[in-house]
């Protein structure tokens, strides 16, 4: 057992990038000159969530050991790099520093975390193979550190935007992962939308999320509260692509639309890297505009 050994199993990197949108929400949603304190607890909010992302890394290992033994017996704990029992203080120690740290910040701070950190447990242990409730907290998960960020510098409208953005866009995502997954969910008798009900509902559902993406994205240009033109081309072209792309790879029959699902999982991700940069655009232009 290493140090190292529980670094990976914190998953660094992506832990900070979790932490990382806290940032981006703040400043992409900041209104009026950024004061010190704000400044503080934008650090504050980074490091929290980069913590209980790192705790909730940990709980999704812990619960899915016989499973990775056999896919990924490389990681941490099913390789014995890191003892079961070791896993489980790493989850607790994480949680604890993630919630101590939104304590510094105010009670707001520390429900978003403790939401958080409840929300990866009963994924892990009970919803992951649930089909659409595991799908509605992934993307809940995935839009909390933007709405931390609206929190931190009070700017609750704008907020708004980059959440939804992170919901619409993680949760489109995941039905179309589920798509992928049908034939092995049926072994795994996993509940998915595309298990229960067929491949064309969950992609008619898919089609719903995505497309109410595509009309909500212009909304903080057309309301005036971003207006960078990065931000600007950042929204066409997601809806551009979303638009186009998106139905000329699910227009088929059912097994195409299946071995099309890896292609619209890298198109979306690419919607999310161009959203992100047209977020993280307006929060650059606010931080100068309200700082010098």
């Amino acid at each position: 057992m290493s140090v190292q050994a529980y670094f990976v199993l914190g998953r660094p990197i992506n832990s900070v990038l979790a932490g990382s949108a806290v940032a981006i929400g703040a400043l992409a949603a900041l209104s009026a000159p950024l004061t010190d304190t704000q400044l503080w607890y934008i650090v504050l909010g980074c490091i929290t969530t980069g913590f209980i992302s790192a705790y909730g890394y940990a709980i999704n290992d812990i619960f899915d050991i016989e499973i990775d033994k056999i896919n990924v017996p490389h990681r941490p704990i099913p390789s014995g790099n890191v003892s079961l029992q070791g896993a489980k203080w790493f989850s607790i120690i994480t949680f604890v520093l993630g919630l101590f740290c939104a304590v510094l910040i105010d009670l707001v701070a520390v429900l978003l975390a403790l939401s958080g950190g409840i929300l990866l447990y009963f994924y892990a242990e009970r919803f992951k193979r649930s089909g659409f409730p595991g799908n509605l907290i992934v993307a809940l998960l995935a839009a909390i550190p933007f709405v931390f960020g609206g929190f931190v510098t009070k700017s609750y409208t704008t907020l708004i935007y980059p959440a939804s953005f992170a919901f619409l866009i993680n949760l489109g995502r995941e039905l179309i992962k589920d798509i992928e997954d049908v034939h092995g969910d049926r072994l795994e008798n996993v509940q998915s939308i595309a298990l229960r009900y067929g491949v064309k509902p969950a992609r008619n559902l898919a089609y719903i999320i995505l497309f109410s993406l595509v009309v909500i994205i212009p909304f903080p240009v057309l309301l005036g509260y971003y207006k960078s033109i990065p931000f600007f081309i950042a929204v066409f072209l997601i809806m551009g692509i979303i638009f186009y792309t998106v139905p000329m790879l699910f227009n088929h029959p059912e097994e195409k639309i299946i071995q099309n699902t890896t292609a619209i999982k890298r198109i979306l991700k690419i919607c999310m890297t161009i959203g992100v940069v047209g977020f993280m655009s307006e929060g650059i232009i606010n931080l100068f505009k309200y700082t010098l």
